[in-house]
């Protein structure tokens, strides 16, 4: 009797070959601390934090050095009698709304739904296990990217007056 419920305590927790993640704290052996010794570990103070300080530092005295040399002019103050043509919105939202100029779809499915099934995507790719389906994962997020680097581009650079198409250098 004692026998059955050994061999059933050790069998619980068997690693499962098509599996992506490990027990770390239950199972001996699957840590990625295994075979790490004291002095093969690195503290955080001094070893970490004074690089990234230099790199903080470094980074910001970069960006002075450009807003000292660059000049980054505000236009004139707003009026809003006056609208400009085309009404573009902020880069972050163009290429929804080249999105949403395409008649593809309604304006409803190209401006909110299509955004909220992307959105949930990506919120769910840490959850995917990605080892069967690798290759159609990364040409997915390789295709969302360039898609939406491609909408941002036209519509930030290739839009003029009532959003027909023009060409930025002509």
């Amino acid at each position: 009797m004692a026998e059955e419920t050994t061999e059933k305590k050790e069998g619980v927790f068997e690693k499962a070959p098509d599996k992506t993640y490990g027990l770390m704290e239950l199972v001996e052996g699957t840590s990625p601390l295994v075979e790490k010794k004291p002095e093969d570990l690195v503290d955080t103070w001094p070893h970490y934090i004074v690089p990234m300080t230099l790199c903080i530092l470094a980074v910001t005295l970069v960006l002075l050095i450009f807003s000292w040399l660059f000049n980054a002019p505000l236009e004139e103050m707003a009026n809003p009698l006056i609208t400009p043509n085309p009404g573009k919105a902020p880069w972050y939202f163009t290429g929804i709304q080249e999105l949403i100029h395409y008649r593809w779809a309604p304006p409803a499915v190209m401006g909110v739904i299509i955004p909220v099934i992307i959105v949930i995507w990506l919120f769910l790719i840490p959850y995917i296990d990605i080892k069967e389906k690798r290759t159609v994962l990364v040409i997915l997020f390789i295709l969302f990217v360039f898609g939406a680097v491609l909408l941002i581009v036209i519509g930030s650079l290739f839009r003029g007056e009532n959003w027909g198409f023009v060409v930025p250098w002509g």
